[in-house]
């Protein structure tokens, strides 16, 4: 049976999802925008639509792994509640690469609230989806 937790944790991640809908549609447009072709680059023109393509299939891999856990309920295990979190992590963390590496987290304020929101529902409701007894 569902509990109080499982229904907010489930709503939450399902919200965190949400809020990065925007961002991950951003990314989805880059793969046939030309404005994206880098002709200077050593592997080719096309290299950073390559890299785009390459990350909107690991954001569906992510955020399916996600979705399976919550849609397991109270049957979701440590393997897989792991498993979630794991993809869960890789995908927030992904969307906050660019400051370590270029200096800018966000290209502006609407992208920086989505990214914080995002990783807040993901990290939250997926803590909330946590089997009894992990972690201790």
């Amino acid at each position: 049976m569902r509990t109080a937790r499982e229904n907010a944790g489930a709503l939450i991640t399902a919200a965190g999802i949400a809020a990065a809908a925007p961002s991950v549609w951003q990314t989805i447009t880059h793969i046939t925008d030309e404005t994206y072709r880098t002709p200077e680059v050593r592997n080719g023109a096309g290299h950073v639509q390559y890299h785009m393509a390459r990350e909107a299939l690991i954001t569906a891999g992510a955020v399916g792994t996600v979705v399976i856990g919550v849609l397991a309920g109270p049957r979701r295990g440590r393997a897989m509640w792991r498993g979630m979190a794991a993809a869960a992590a890789g995908f927030t963390a992904a969307m906050w690469s660019g400051g370590p590496t270029t200096g800018v987290w966000a290209p502006n304020r609407a992208a920086l609230a989505i990214h914080v929101a995002s990783t807040t529902g993901l990290t939250a409701g997926v803590l909330l989806l946590r089997p009894k007894g992990e972690g201790r």
